[in-house]
């Protein structure tokens, strides 16, 4: 058989299953399915049908089974009473038969009987839950006012802090009936392993399980059928209640009585600060912990009711601002919302509460050292205390259903336009009153001066309006080069200095916005002079270098220069600390400033971008140089950087007579401007005069060499002297000699 769990398991299965979507044939055949089955039920209900008879199942109680009483939870209520009444009649019968001798079965028989009894209990537990009216005095009236409807949202708020003690009970039973079926299976193994005087212990407590099993399964039944009655209950009073705040009528009398109401918070505030302030203001010294318990207690409770006073206040307001809303007379009113109070309504509660748990701790303690002491007077206190903190804690949540509901009127009343705009002020106000608290946190100190979120958005204010300022003169300056009123080097090189006389007066503002002392400066920089003169030596030379070329200005952008170290490229950006050359491969090269300074540099446009170039050419010694001065000359002319004016002409120059050709020279001047760092002002000439040429019929010629031929006759042999036959005996010998030594 199923236990309590595989029983809600099947139906929690079978459920779940019955929520997709079947197709529709197969909904067709359940639907006929159900029918024949309801018509079997209705068949056996009929009079002349014989309905099942339930018969209860009472265990062996000297060896109960483990799933007798699985079939409860499907019985009827009036089965349930039937099977209980066998249950005890059987106990009853068999209790007889329990030794009187033995204590502990006697012990555990009177449990079974308590047990058998609080089923019944839990019964008449229930029809005490039909006698209970959750929301007794909630009225709906046909014209209601605000109070009328405040009074309404009081009664339904009651109701839901009683539907939230029945949740909380119905929470609690769920996990004991999850612990209970676990003591379930532990005893069932324990009967098992039993032997001896043991089993009937352990059968015992094995029954008493069961019963106990059957007690939470009734309380838990008791309290989910009244929970669903009573959150239907709660939501029908809530739906009254939303048409109520839609039907709401201007009260005059109300108006009054809320007037009298705040003007009665404000005089019970000022009473409780004044009493509040005496109390902290006496000095006495005592060294009596009871008199300084009690003191604290009475500060705790005054700031407790303060409190309260404050949030009740703030309640009449907002009713007196839905009031003044619905008077037809007023134009327009302004939302009562301010999330301040709230705010620091949840920091007192929080802080009061740590602070009544360490007084209860000190209590507690002082019951230790003291054991005949009575200390019952203070938890009157401490009641007192945390039945303040509670009710600050419903005024809070009454407060945010007041501001929803004044906003609900206020939409419907002065429209959506007006809502909005309120909304948006009184957000901006939020927002602005969270900046300040937050602005003025300090994060740290320098210098003994407090560091805050507000100073630091002050520093980056000021460093950014400096970067923006030398954005718009960099900017101002550019047009003017656009618009040829001043020359794009002499611009370039105002903005950079421009720019990082913005950024040094800006850090020196940001020095002094964190209390440093500007006029020590000197000092830093005598440090920093120290550390430069050693480990930044390079950089900051170039650093010296970078400001020469500023102010000095040999080179500016758009320079063609030549290095000594052999870069050959323009000059694209001249920055503190390197400057960016472009050479004709398309290459960026980073050149430290003071290889500029220190070394030999050649300016192809310092003062005057035109300059003289020679280039080299031969023909062959038939060519009329006439026609090859002709043809050079023309050469020259197509090309678009060849600069000529009266002063500067092109030329060629006979320069000589070498041994395949006539040498010559084409003296042209060009303009460096326009040559790109990207091509070779002798490549274009050289291709140029090879075109005219061939037009023209000019050879350049291949060098030329004079071969001399002579005749050769071969050598006369020349014999060696042969060698006598003594000479050679006697060698001979003489190597013998030498092989005998060895």
């Amino acid at each position: 058989m199923l236990g309590a769990g595989g029983y809600s398991y099947y139906f929690e299965k079978h459920k779940t299953r019955s929520e997709h979507r079947l197709p529709h044939f197969f909904s067709l055949a359940l639907c006929l399915i159900f029918l024949a089955l309801f018509s079997l039920v209705a068949s056996a209900q009929l009079p002349g049908s014989k309905p099942k008879e339930f018969k209860p199942i009472v265990p062996e109680f000297a060896d109960p089974s483990a799933d007798w009483w699985t079939g409860w939870t499907s019985a009827s209520p009036e089965q349930r009473r039937e099977w209980l009444q066998a249950l005890k009649k059987g106990w009853e019968e068999w209790q007889q038969e329990v030794p009187k001798d033995d204590e502990a079965l006697q012990k555990g028989a009177k449990k079974i009987t308590q047990s058998l009894e609080g089923v019944e209990v839990t019964w008449n537990k229930r029809q005490e839950y039909l006698k209970v009216e959750l929301m007794p005095d909630v009225k709906f009236p046909e014209k209601p006012t605000v109070l009328d409807w405040a009074r309404a949202d009081a009664a339904i708020s009651r109701g839901q802090r009683r539907l939230s003690g029945v949740q909380l009970e119905a929470r609690q039973l769920r996990e004991s009936r999850a612990q209970s079926l676990a003591q379930l299976r532990k005893q069932v193994i324990v009967l098992r392993d039993a032997k001896g005087d043991e089993e009937d212990e352990a059968a015992q407590a094995l029954l008493l399980a069961q019963i106990n099993h059957l007690n939470i399964i009734e309380q838990l039944e008791t309290v989910n059928e009244f929970l669903g009655t009573w959150q239907e209950k709660i939501d029908l009073a809530e739906t009254k209640l939303r048409g109520m705040l839609e039907d709401l009528h201007f009260s005059e009398k109300d108006a009054e009585k809320l007037k009298k109401s705040i003007t009665d918070s404000e005089k019970k505030i000022e009473r409780i600060a004044t009493t509040r302030t005496s109390i902290q203001s006496t000095t006495e010294p005592s060294t009596d912990p009871d008199v300084n318990m009690k003191k604290d207690l009475t500060l705790m409770q005054l700031e407790v009711d303060l409190l309260e006073e404050h949030l009740g206040k703030r309640k009449s307001e907002l009713l007196q601002s839905i009031n003044r809303v619905l008077n037809p007379k007023n134009e327009e009113e302004t939302l009562v919302v301010s999330r301040e109070l709230l705010e620091n309504a949840n920091a007192v509660i929080e802080s009061t509460s740590r602070e009544l748990a360490i007084r209860q701790r000190q209590v507690v303690a002082w019951r230790d050292e003291e054991e005949n002491a009575d200390l019952s007077r203070w938890w009157a206190y401490f009641e007192r205390i945390g039945s303040g903190l509670a009710r600050a804690n419903d005024l809070e949540q009454d407060i945010q259903r007041y501001e929803k509901a004044q906003l609900e009127v206020y939409r419907e009343r002065q429209g959506w336009w007006a809502t909005v705009r309120e909304r948006l002020a009184l957000t901006g106000r939020q927002v602005y009153k969270r900046w300040r608290t937050l602005a003025d946190y300090q994060l740290f100190t320098i210098a003994q001066n407090p560091i805050t979120l507000r100073l630091i958005a002050k520093m980056v204010f000021v460093l950014v309006c400096a970067w923006l300022l030398s954005m718009l003169t960099r900017a101002f300056l550019h047009r003017l080069v656009r618009r040829e009123h001043a020359s794009e080097s002499s611009m370039y090189n105002l903005s950079r200095v421009l720019h990082y006389t913005y950024i040094g007066v800006a850090l020196i503002i940001v020095l002094s916005m964190l209390g440093l002392d500007t006029s020590k400066l000197a000092l830093v920089a005598g440090a920093l002079s120290v550390g430069l003169g050693f480990g930044l030596q390079a950089i900051f030379s170039n650093f010296i270098s970078g400001v020469i070329l500023l102010f000095e200005r040999p080179l500016k952008v758009g320079d063609l220069v030549e290095l000594e170290s052999g870069v050959f490229g323009r000059i694209r950006d001249i920055n503190v600390r390197s400057t960016r050359i472009t050479t004709r491969d398309n290459v960026d090269i980073l050149v430290p400033n003071t290889e500029f300074v220190a070394g030999r540099v050649i300016n192809h446009t310092l003062d005057d971008p035109v300059r003289r170039i020679h280039v080299s050419f031969g023909v062959s010694y038939s060519s009329d140089p006439d026609l090859v001065r002709e043809a050079a000359l023309e050469a020259a002319s197509r090309v678009n950087i060849t600069h000529t004016d009266w002063k500067r002409k092109t030329e060629v120059w006979l320069m000589g007579f070498g041994d395949s050709a006539l040498n010559f020279k084409l003296v042209v001047w060009v303009n460096s401007n326009m040559v790109t760092s990207l091509g070779d002002s002798y490549a274009l000439y050289n291709l140029e005069l090879l075109r005219e040429f061939r037009e023209k019929g000019i050879e350049v010629p291949f060098p030329q060499r004079d071969l001399h031929l002579r005749s050769w006759d071969a050598p006369v042999l020349i014999a060696r002297a042969k060698r006598n036959e003594k000479d050679e005996k006697n060698e001979k010998n003489e190597k013998n000699e030498k092989n005998e030594k060895k």
